[in-house]
């Protein structure tokens, strides 16, 4: 058995193993001049690119179809409700915020939600169709925008103004690293913006996280903050294993990151849909969903007490939390090492309760 077999191929993966199989053996059996190979296989691959075609088709239909048999074997995702319904609580929040909240903070909020927004679609998309790994990745986004909407509520108003034009900052680094300098239009070059921003918002603004600099230096006492410094601000310590598991899910030179691509029950590479996991990932991603969510309302409530983005914003996170207790719930009806952990914590905290009552 190949260490690349999976246990049940498709039937579009099974005929194009018989498709190629056939060609690579035609192919072989022409081939004399060791270095022609290439023009050869050009010459003969018009034979089989209408199968080939064929068989792609019926590979999308298939793929189309994984969804079902993922839910039948997990049960409901919630991922696409939890983003319509966030959706629709941030799109009526932009129009309750008011005059007190400055501009550049309702700009945040509506980039930073929509974006969240749209990376939960991009992690339910890919949970349906049985690709865990893959929408672990998209935790990286997610774990972002929360750390930079905690650092933005502690700020004050003029820090989404930094952050905002911070871009001319960022796009004037990637012009210097790749060496792309053309610039049309009527508005002036990024490097000519990133001198008259440094100008005005002083040096420490041209760093990478220079849109924080004046939140790191007071609360932190540190003028030139890296990413950590803004890790350390927005308290997200519980979400360092989540990051690494998006840091491997992500690198192609990550040799860890390979075993993600192995099913367990076989022991093989697989390049296909599996339901292994997705629950884990479907729970975690609603938890740092609803997190994330929360900080960018934050961004704007800091500055009113208007009524609707507050019921708004408690909608959207008692929502989200009865989705998080359900997955986790089900996770522990159907993972005896999900419950084995469970119980064994339970244990633990209730032991160390009732030392400190003997104790006191």
């Amino acid at each position: 058995m190949s260490d690349h077999e999976d246990e049940a191929p498709s039937d579009a993966a099974a005929e194009t193993l018989e498709a190629l199989s056939k060609f690579s053996t035609h192919i072989g059996s022409r081939w004399r001049d060791p270095y022609g190979l290439l023009d050869l296989i050009d010459n003969e691959l018009f034979d089989i690119e209408g199968r080939l075609h064929d068989l792609g088709e019926k590979s999308r239909r298939e793929f189309g179809e994984v969804p079902t048999w993922i839910q039948h074997d997990v049960g409901h995702l919630p991922l696409f409700e939890a983003a319509m319904l966030s959706h629709a609580a941030t799109h009526l929040a932009g129009s309750s915020w008011g005059t007190a909240v400055p501009e550049h903070s309702r700009y945040l909020f509506a980039g930073l939600s929509t974006r969240a927004i749209s990376t939960v679609r991009e992690i339910a998309i890919l949970l349906d169709h049985g690709y865990a790994l893959g929408a672990k990745s998209r935790w990286r986004t997610l774990s972002e925008i929360l750390v930079v909407a905690r650092v933005m509520a502690q700020g004050d108003r003029f820090t989404a103004t930094r952050y905002r034009e911070h871009r001319w900052i960022i796009l004037a680094m990637e012009r210097a690293r790749t060496g792309r300098t053309e610039w049309s239009g009527d508005l002036p070059t990024p490097e000519v913006m990133k001198r008259r921003l440094v100008r005005r918002f002083g040096p420490e603004y041209a760093g990478l996280y220079g849109w924080a600099a004046r939140v790191t230096s007071r609360r932190l006492g540190v003028t030139k903050p890296g990413w950590q410094h803004l890790q350390q601000l927005a308290r997200v310590d519980e979400h360092a294993g989540r990051v690494q598991d998006a840091h491997h899910a992500v690198h192609g030179a990550d040799a860890f990151g390979l075993l993600g691509t192995i099913d367990f029950g076989s022991g093989y590479f697989h390049a296909g849909a599996s339901p292994q996991g997705i629950l884990d990932v479907a729970r975690d991603t609603t938890r740092l969903f609803r997190q994330t969510l929360s900080a960018v309302f934050e961004i704007c409530l800091k500055y009113t007490s208007a009524r609707k983005p507050q019921i708004l914003q408690g909608v959207v996170e008692a929502h989200l939390l009865n989705f998080e207790r359900d997955l986790g719930w089900r996770i522990l009806s159907t993972n005896a090492e999900a419950r084995d952990r469970y119980s064994t914590t339970i244990d633990d905290w209730l032991n160390e309760i009732e030392g400190k009552s003997a104790v006191e």
